[in-house]
C-alpha cells in the first residue's frame, strides 16, 4: 500500500531546520504557491506531520512575525505579521521545491513528473532525506547535479543554514558562502535581479560555485512549481530566505557564538544595534546527533538568546528598516560582515557538541 512506509520513515528522521519550522505553511503561502488541496495528499501531510511532531514548531514563523513587529502571539496559525511570501521565503531554506529524473528517485516512491517539496509530496520527501542522510553517514558528499534536498541539508549548500558544508571547512570559507548568499538574496530582494536572470550569470563566486554549471533562472530558484502568484513577489521570497539564513546563525547546533558583550555595534547608516557575539565556529550536520541538535533549534533555546543584546529579533529589524529604505548591497555588506564577524578565521568546522555518541542518557 503506498506510503505508509514512509510515515515510520519519517519518525525516525529529524531534519535539519534551525530554529524548527513548522511542516505546513499558511493558507496565503499555500494559494500563492498554487498548492493544491486533494484528500490524499492532505492525508499524507496529516501523518507526516503527526510523525515528526516531536521535531518541528513554528520558530522560524515566530522570529520572523517578532522582526515584522509582532510582541503577542507570533508563532500561532493566526500570527500574520510578516506578508505571507516572506514566510514562504524563510520556509524556502528547509523546503526548496525541486525536480528529479526517474532514475534518480528510483524507488522513493515520488511523482517525478511534478514539483517535489514537503507539502506536496511528504513521503516522498520523507524517503529522500532518509537516503540522504545514510550517503551523507558514508561520507557521500552532494553538490551540483544532485536534489536539491540533499545539497541543502547534507552538501555543498548548507551554508542556507549558516553551516559548513564538510568537517574541516574554515569559517572563513564557510562565511564567505554565506556573504555571497547574503550578498545574492539581498539584490534579489532589492530588485537587481530579475525572475529570468540567470544564476550562471551571476558575479558572486558562491552564486557560480553552486549554481554556475545550470540553466537556472531566479524563478527556477525560488518559485518552481508556483503557479499561484508567487512569482510577483519573488523578491519578498529571497528577502524571507535571507531571513532563514540570518536566524540559522544564532542557533547552537549551527554555529558557536561567544556571549555577545554589548559594546560592540553593528551599523547600517545611522542605524545600529549591539551586535551578536563573534563566531567561535560553523558546525557540520553529517556527523552531528541529528536529536541533539533539533534539542538545540526549539522555542526555548530561542528564548534564552532573545534576551541577549544583538539578538536576531533586533538585528533582524534593522535589515527590514534597511530593505524599506531600499538600500544597497554596498551599504549592507559591512553590517553582515558585522553579525558573521569570526573570532578564529581559521577555526575548522566540526559536529561541535552535537556529534554522535556525545550525549548523555
Amino acid at each position: 500500500m503506498r506510503g505508509w512506509g514512509g510515515v515510520a520513515l519519517l519518525a525516525m528522521t529529524a531534519p535539519a531546520w534551525a530554529h524548527k519550522l513548522a511542516t505546513h505553511s499558511t493558507a496565503e503561502e499555500r494559494r500563492l504557491a498554487g498548492i493544491g488541496s486533494s484528500t490524499w495528499v492532505f492525508l499524507e501531510r496529516q501523518l507526516a506531520q503527526r510523525s515528526m511532531v516531536a521535531f518541528t514548531e513554528p520558530v522560524h514563523e515566530e522570529i520572523t512575525n517578532r522582526i515584522y513587529g509582532c510582541n503577542g502571539d507570533c508563532g500561532g496559525r493566526e500570527a500574520l505579521d510578516a506578508p505571507g511570501p516572506v514566510l514562504a521565503g524563510v520556509r524556502w531554506n528547509d523546503d526548496p521545491p525541486f525536480r528529479m529524473s526517474a532514475n534518480q528517485a528510483r524507488g522513493m516512491g515520488c511523482k517525478t513528473q511534478e514539483t517535489i517539496r514537503f507539502e506536496t509530496q511528504p513521503l516522498c520527501w520523507g524517503s529522500l532525506f532518509a537516503d540522504a542522510n545514510k550517503g551523507a553517514a558514508a561520507g557521500k558528499r552532494y553538490g551540483p547535479g544532485d536534489a536539491m534536498l540533499y545539497r541543502t541539508h547534507f552538501g555543498d549548500l548548507q551554508f542556507l543554514h549558516a553551516m559548513a558544508s564538510r568537517d574541516g571547512e574554515t569559517a572563513a570559507e564557510t562565511k564567505a558562502k554565506l556573504m555571497g548568499w547574503m550578498e545574492f538574496a539581498w539584490r534579489t530582494a532589492q530588485g537587481e535581479y530579475s525572475l529570468d536572470t540567470r544564476l550562471k550569470d551571476s558575479t558572486i563566486p558562491a552564486i557560480q560555485q553552486a549554481f554556475g554549471r545550470s540553466e537556472w533562472r531566479v524563478l527556477d530558484l525560488y518559485t518552481q512549481g508556483a503557479s499561484g502568484g508567487l512569482r510577483r513577489y519573488y523578491q519578498d521570497v529571497a528577502f524571507g530566505s535571507l531571513l532563514h539564513a540570518l536566524q540559522d546563525s544564532y542557533a547552537a547546533g549551527h554555529v558557536e557564538r561567544e556571549a555577545a558583550s554589548g559594546l560592540r555595534q553593528c551599523t547600517i547608516g545611522a542605524d545600529r544595534v549591539a551586535a551578536p557575539g563573534a563566531i567561535l565556529e560553523f558546525h557540520a550536520y553529517n556527523r552531528q546527533d541529528h536529536g541533539r541538535h533539533a534539542e538545540a533549534d526549539t522555542r526555548t533555546a530561542f528564548l534564552r538568546r532573545f534576551e541577549e543584546k544583538g539578538n536576531v529579533v533586533e538585528v533582524g529589524r534593522v535589515l527590514l528598516r534597511a530593505r524599506d529604505e531600499k538600500r544597497g548591497w554596498d551599504d549592507v555588506r559591512p553590517f553582515f560582515d558585522c553579525v558573521f564577524a569570526l573570532q578564529a578565521p581559521n577555526a575548522p568546522a566540526g559536529p561541535g557538541e552535537f556529534g554522535r555518541g556525545q550525549g548523555t542518557d
